[in-house]
C-alpha cells in the first residue's frame, strides 16, 4: 500500500498483479519499478475459517489503488466495518461465488495429507 501512496501507476494494479510491474529492494526497503524480466507472484492460501483474513484476501484480488486498510473497506465513499461486509457490497459472497473460489483455491494449494 505504501507504493500506491507514492506512485500513481502502482494504483492501477491489484495485489496479485503488483509483482509483475514492481520489485521490492530489501536493502533500501523501497519498491522500484521492474525494468525487465518476467515474474511469478505468490499469494498465500488463506483458509475460509480464518475469518476476516479470508475476506481481506478476496478483496485484495479485485481492489486496485488502496492506500490503507480503511481504503480496502471503502466503497463509493462508504467505509464498512468489516472486510466481509465489503465483500457483500462487491457481490463476492452472493450465490455460491465464494465457495466456488474456495474450492478452486483448495484444489490448487491444499493436499490430502
Amino acid at each position: 500500500m505504501e507504493a500506491n501512496t507514492k506512485y500513481e501507476d502502482a494504483r492501477e494494479l491489484s495485489y496479485a498483479d503488483f509483482p509483475t510491474k514492481w520489485v521490492w529492494h530489501s536493502q533500501s526497503k523501497t519498491w522500484k519499478k521492474r525494468k525487465f524480466g518476467k515474474c511469478i507472484g505468490r499469494i498465500f492460501y488463506v483458509h475460509p475459517s480464518s475469518g476476516e483474513r479470508f475476506y481481506l484476501q478476496m478483496l485484495l484480488n479485485i481492489m486496485k489503488g488502496a492506500q490503507s486498510f480503511e481504503d480496502i473497506r471503502t466503497v463509493n465513499g462508504v467505509t464498512y466495518e468489516t472486510y466481509k461486509a465489503t465483500c457483500y457490497v462487491f457481490g463476492l459472497l452472493d450465490e455460491d461465488k465464494e465457495w466456488h473460489e474456495t474450492i478452486v483455491q483448495a484444489a490448487q494449494w491444499s493436499t490430502g495429507s
